[in-house]
């Protein structure tokens, strides 16, 4: 398995953990340091051990989530990999999306593993605005 594909599978891990509601699988997802950073849409940053503070209180809501991934991305530089990729997020059973959110992963190996240092999920408003002719890279 090469880097990329390696980080494809800790991403992977991360959605696994997220979708069976496990602190524990979760918490192996992560680099454990006190600068990891999650910034889970609408909420705050949360740094260090607040992270699975957080986690823990989204989990204990109950709400059962499936996640389809697309637009996944993957760059890998050395020990760092960058990971970009929209949720489409479910509830229960199949229909349309609940909502879709755009993410990004950094990961960094540590050992044989990639581990997240930082998730920073921002909801996508549900009326897209129509394509620009602007062949532009920024906003």
């Amino acid at each position: 398995m090469d880097d990329a594909e390696a980080v494809g599978a800790a991403n992977d891990a991360f959605y696994l953990a997220f979708e069976k509601r496990d602190l524990l699988r979760m918490r192996a997802c992560w680099r454990g340091h006190p600068d990891d950073v999650c910034i889970h849409p609408g909420w705050e940053v949360t740094r260090g051990k607040k992270i699975m503070e957080s986690w823990r209180d989204i989990f204990a809501t109950g709400m059962p989530m499936r996640f389809v991934i697309s637009d996944l991305s993957i760059e890998v530089v050395g020990d760092v990999a960058r990971v970009h990729n929209v949720e489409n997020i479910y509830l229960g059973g199949d229909g349309e999306p609940l909502g879709r959110v755009a993410v990004t992963h950094l990961f960094q190996r540590v050992g044989r593993d990639w581990l997240l240092v930082v998730h920073h999920g921002s909801p996508i408003a549900q009326n897209e605005l129509p394509e620009s002719d602007e062949d532009s890279a920024y906003h």
